[in-house]
C-alpha cells in the first residue's frame, strides 16, 4: 500500500538535535536497517540555529501506518480521525500526519499543528508494487 515513510522534524538551538533523531528512531525501530537521515542546518527568522531532521523509512512501513491508525483511533475516536484524514490525503493517496514532538519522544502519540513532527505515508506510484 505504502512505498515510504517520511519524517520530518525542525530541532531548534535549545534542543538536542541528537535525541530527538534517537527517540524518533526509536519509535520506529524495525526498520533501522532501511532508513536514511538526513540534517539540514538553517535559520529562523531571527537569525537563530535550526537543524531540519529529515527520516526516510522503507521498510515495515504499512505495519507502521496500521499501529499509527489503530493508536490514534483510539484516542481520538473513528469519527473524529476520518474528519481528520479528510484534510490530510492528497489525490495520489499520500497520507500526513502531524504528531506532536514532545509526546512522540515520550514514545506517546497525539496529533498537533504546533512544533510537530510531520510524517507522510507515501502511496506507491502505479509501477511499484
Amino acid at each position: 500500500m505504502f512505498s515510504s515513510l517520511d519524517i520530518s522534524v525542525l530541532a531548534h538551538a535549545t534542543e538536542d538535535e541528537n535525541k530527538i533523531t534517537k527517540f524518533i528512531l526509536e519509535y520506529f525501530g524495525k526498520s533501522l536497517n532501511s532508513k536514511q537521515v538526513e540534517t539540514v542546518k538553517t535559520e529562523g527568522h531571527w537569525k537563530n540555529p535550526i537543524t531540519r531532521i529529515n527520516i526516510i523509512l522503507l521498510l515495515f512501513v504499512d505495519e507502521y501506518f496500521g499501529n499509527i491508525m489503530n493508536a490514534l483511533i483510539t484516542l481520538y475516536g473513528k469519527e473524529e480521525l476520518d474528519r481528520y484524514l479528510t484534510n490530510n490525503v492528497d489525490m495520489k493517496g499520500s497520507v500526513y500526519f502531524r504528531l506532536d514532538k514532545q509526546k512522540l519522544c515520550l514514545g506517546k502519540l497525539e496529533l498537533s499543528d504546533n512544533d510537530a513532527v510531520r510524517i507522510i505515508f507515501r502511496r506507491k506510484g502505479k509501477f511499484e508494487k
